[in-house]
């Protein structure tokens, strides 16, 4: 026999080998009797088993259709709903603990109150860089970590003393996460020192141009990085975001510069736009509802905070700044523009002593939001907390549904959410990557 036909049958032998243990493999752990809502916002399916294999999902079929595995560990969950695990699209950790023993106990918060996956929307990168690596390695219970790097205008830097603090020990607008940028800069250099960070996007904060905007979308995209941007990035507009190409524009009260007659330059007073006058509705606003929806351009609501922000400190923002942005998020819904679920938080409340640890995340509060003020319904709220902000993260390929290959991260509820969004909050247990954590912290 020849070496080459030799070394063809081996091969084969190995291939045949390597398909045989795929096929003998048996899950884990079975899920039985659960009523699924699989993320998709199609309605829920009762008597589901969902087989889990190591880290992923490796089936979803009806009870009793296929044989149990001997080895399985089994998991009734009769009288109980599975969703996909929440994704809170839009947190701000950085400053939220003074170390890192804190960041354990309140990204453990997180994990338990059925968030398995964050986006942090600009900060200290070496610090969120740290924790992404121990929480997507599953070194830390926490939710995956996700994280921008951020730019905007030289003006900006200097007026913002959150991104001052952010780039400590670094010349400011010269950190690789915190890039001041002006039509001179070499836009492929600093696309990737901000990639070379371990960011998996871009956010444009505030003070840039049109032109601009469009140059570093154009680079970001080139390099394999997603673009987030306010909506109002000042004198950019929204259109100017979307025609751009960006992936995700942020913060509904910012979308009403869309109609103003004039963007003013600096970005300071974006929450003041004129709510009294310019109308949800406006042509303008409709217009960019329809782009929106063509580019598949996401729109990340943030709601909470600004609703926070108008109770507590009412001089800071617009008058009448929640009733429009209400009725603005419902319109982009009716307009079948995609909408995500971010908190703008570090995603738990807060009191004068720090973030709550025994508090739900604030995800459950946005959810409600969605549902009670801005006509979506419980299954479409849901739908946007998972596969929706899964999208947005660039997570769609390994989670933000119940789907056969995805990661296996699910919340186990008690009640049924599609009769009442508040029920996403009456949770039994979070998987995370196949691992059941109880939320009770055993």
């Amino acid at each position: 026999m020849s070496a080459s036909i030799l070394m063809k049958r081996m091969a084969l032998l190995v291939l045949s080998t390597l398909a045989t243990s795929v096929l003998a493999a048996e899950p884990s752990l079975l899920l039985t009797h659960a009523t699924v809502i699989d993320g998709t916002g199609t309605p829920a399916q009762a008597n589901m088993t969902i087989a889990i294999e190591g880290e992923r999902i490796a089936a979803i079929y009806p009870d009793g259709s296929r044989p149990a595995p001997k080895a399985a560990r089994v998991e009734d969950l009769s009288g109980r709903y599975v969703i996909p695990g929440l994704i809170d699209a839009h947190v701000h950790l950085t400053g939220a603990e003074p170390d890192f023993a804190h960041y354990q106990p309140h990204l453990q918060a997180l994990l338990r109150g059925g968030v398995t996956a964050i986006r942090d929307m600009a900060g200290d990168d070496r610090l969120i860089g740290y924790l992404a690596g121990e929480a997507n390695s599953d070194a830390l219970e926490s939710p995956d970590i996700y994280y921008v790097a951020l730019m905007a205008g030289p003006t900006f830097f200097v007026e913002d003393v959150r991104a001052q603090e952010a780039s400590a020990g670094e010349p400011l607008g010269f950190a690789p996460w915190m890039q001041a940028i002006t039509q001179t800069t070499d836009i492929p250099l600093a696309v990737a020192e901000a990639k070379g960070t371990g960011a998996t996007a871009l956010k444009l904060y505030a003070n840039l141009p049109a032109n601009l905007v469009t140059k570093i979308t154009v680079e970001a995209h080139r390099q394999g990085l997603r673009v987030w941007t306010h909506a109002t990035i000042f004198p950019a507009t929204p259109s100017d975001a979307v025609d751009a190409g960006v992936d995700t524009i942020s913060h509904s009260p910012y979308l009403v510069w869309e109609a103003a007659p004039k963007v003013p330059d600096d970005y300071g007073v974006r929450a003041m736009g004129d709510f009294a006058h310019i109308r949800p509705d406006a042509p303008q606003i409709l217009a960019l509802f329809k782009a929106m929806k063509q580019h598949g351009t996401i729109l990340d609501a943030t709601l909470l905070p600004f609703e926070q922000e108008a109770q507590h400190d009412s001089k800071s923002v617009g008058a009448g700044i929640m009733p429009w942005s209400y009725a603005v998020t419902r319109l982009a819904h009716q307009q079948g523009v995609l909408i995500d679920v971010g908190t703008d938080s570090s995603g738990l409340p807060t009191d004068p002593q720090g973030p709550d640890l025994h508090a739900l995340p604030l995800v459950h509060t946005e959810m409600a939001l969605l549902v009670e003020h801005c006509g979506f319904t419980p299954l479409e709220a849901i739908h946007a907390a998972t596969q929706i902000s899964a999208a947005a993260m660039g997570q769609s390929t390994q989670r933000g549904t119940i789907s056969s290959g995805k990661r296996a991260d699910l919340v186990v509820l008690t009640a049924d959410p599609t009769r009442d969004i508040h029920n996403t909050e009456k949770i039994a247990y979070v998987i995370k990557n196949g691992r059941i954590y109880q939320k009770d912290g055993s």
